[in-house]
Order: structure tokens, then C-alpha cells, then sequence
């Protein structure tokens, strides 16, 4: 999506080893805009790591302290003093999101804790996908249009994860915490990344959907 970015003029900065639009335009218009309508951001400068295996549940109880998420489920927790976002993809397989800077420490501690509980496997997936959020009140329309899928709060709740197609492309879709405004992580292969933001873009046109940058991201999710 890095192309896509500096057509749009976007200037960037770097963060642990990523390369992050920092802003489009300023972060205070980027907020307004998604307020009323939708912000598009890449958030793929993230770790993303790969747990599987019959020990899998666990590994999780043995970081966290509690049960691991059920399938289909994700839920914020604390690794080493950093917070990670565990998806349940199905019961044998986990997906652990970390920020940038988190991954190497995470990717460590994950690998240790998989040595010591037996038939649990670590594997670094940050490479493989291309991670995008949308945030704003038009969001559930957008999703609309290019999701075959119902995303209605009452079937799709917040930390729930659900495997489908964006764009007509397989997507695992995380709808984020929330209290005051939509806002879903999209996960797709990393080589479809550009493909599907410009499909976001194209579909939400005439929704507002502006794109927004790294500063108004992390604001935005403060306040959700």
C-alpha cells in the first residue's frame, strides 16, 4: 500500500523498522473527517505472529493467566507489560498482534512459552499480511458493499473475529472495542493489500471515506 500512500501525497516516518504515513493532511482534519464519516488507515506496521498446535490454550494460560479467547474471538492482553490483541481463529490456532516495537520481545516470550508446554509451534506471519482499519460512522455501510457477510453488532460484537471475503478477497475481520464510533481491523494476504484499499477507497467515495494517517489512528483508538 506504499505506493498507493504517496500517490496521495501522504508523508511518512519511521517506526521500528516500519515505514508508517504519518499524515495526509493534519491529524486534527484526518479525525474530523472519519468522525462523520469513514477513516481508512494501513496499520499493517505491526508483529503478527502465528501460535498452533493442541497446546495452544495453555501457552495462553500460562502467559495471561486465564483461558484463551474462544474460536472466533479476540482479547486484549497484557505480555510481558506490552498489550498484544489475541485473535482465536479456530481452537488449535492463534494470531497475536503486537505493536511494532513489541515483536521481537513478544515473538521471544511466545517462542519460550511454546518450548515449555509441549505441541504448540511460533511462527512469524508479520510479513504475510497487509492490515487496514476503518473507523467512522459510515463504516457499517462501507463494509456493506463489499462484504457478503452480516456485520450487524448483534451478530458480529466487539473483539469478535470472523473469516470471509473484502473485495472478494479472504479477509479475517476483527471488529475492534468500541463505544462511540464502527471500527473493524482487516487482515488480508499481504500481496492483495493495495488491491483492496483501493477498493475501500473506490466503494466509499461517496460515503467521505478519507485516509488517515498514523498520528489520527492512534487518537481515534483512544477514544474508542
Amino acid at each position: 500500500m506504499y505506493r498507493a500512500a504517496l500517490a496521495l501525497r501522504a508523508r511518512f516516518r519511521d517506526e521500528a523498522g516500519f515505514r508508517v504515513v504519518d499524515a495526509y493532511t493534519t491529524a486534527d482534519d484526518e479525525i474530523a473527517r472519519a468522525r462523520v464519516a469513514v477513516g481508512l488507515a494501513d496499520t499493517s506496521a505491526c508483529g503478527k505472529i502465528g501460535v498452533r498446535g493442541e497446546r495452544v490454550a495453555a501457552l495462553v494460560a500460562q502467559l495471561a493467566g486465564e483461558h484463551a479467547p474462544e474460536p472466533g474471538r479476540a482479547r486484549r492482553q497484557r505480555v510481558d507489560g506490552t498489550t498484544v490483541i489475541a485473535c482465536a481463529l479456530v481452537a488449535d490456532e492463534m494470531l497475536v498482534l503486537t505493536a511494532p516495537a513489541a515483536l521481537p520481545t513478544t515473538l521471544e516470550i511466545l517462542t519460550r512459552a511454546a518450548d515449555s508446554v509441549g505441541c504448540a509451534h511460533v511462527t512469524d506471519l508479520t510479513s504475510a499480511f497487509a492490515v487496514i482499519d476503518v473507523i467512522g460512522p459510515r463504516v457499517p455501510e462501507l463494509l456493506e458493499r463489499l462484504v457478503p457477510l452480516d456485520l450487524s453488532p448483534a451478530v458480529v460484537p466487539p473483539l469478535a473475529l470472523v473469516a470471509g471475503e473484502l473485495a472478494h478477497v479472504h479477509a479475517w475481520l476483527i471488529c475492534l472495542d468500541h463505544s462511540t464510533l464502527p471500527a473493524f481491523r482487516a487482515l488480508v494476504p499481504r500481496e492483495y493489500g493495495e488491491f483492496v484499499w483501493r477498493a475501500l477507497i473506490d466503494a466509499g467515495v461517496d460515503l467521505g471515506l478519507a485516509p488517515i494517517g498514523a498520528d489520527a489512528h492512534a487518537r481515534l483508538l483512544a477514544e474508542i
